[in-house]
């Protein structure tokens, strides 16, 4: 007798999900949103211009590998409230929640208290 699994495979990158990319639970966006703001921080210094900023968010998902078609939406999609954050002093585990990548830390310690 012979038992398995059929997983249905998708491979175009430009597939019309119905996925809200700003939604926390996401698989990797969290991740990634932090990865991309990190490096765009380190890299763009504290007085970039606008123009600056929205080059490097346009550029910056070149570089994170099986995400990068997810991260391409997620910046499009929120460009410009990414631009306006990456102007303030805000942390980028901040800039990652107020744009839907992240939760924020009060829901997980409702759903994880001991965690450290």
């Amino acid at each position: 007798m012979v038992q398995g699994r059929s997983l249905k495979i998708r491979i175009d990158d430009d597939d019309d999900d119905d996925d809200e990319l700003g939604e926390p639970d996401l698989p990797g966006m969290c991740w990634g949103c932090k990865w991309a703001l990190n490096k765009l921080k380190k890299q763009l210094g504290s007085n970039a211009t606008v123009e600056a900023i929205k080059a490097k968010l346009r550029s910056v998902c070149d570089g994170i590998g099986l995400l990068k078609s997810k991260c391409h939406k997620f910046v499009n999609t929120n460009l410009g409230v990414l631009i306006e954050e990456l102007t303030t002093t805000d942390d980028v585990r901040t800039i990652c929640v107020n744009v839907g990548a992240c939760k924020p830390k009060d829901l997980e310690m409702i759903f994880y208290p001991n965690k450290q």
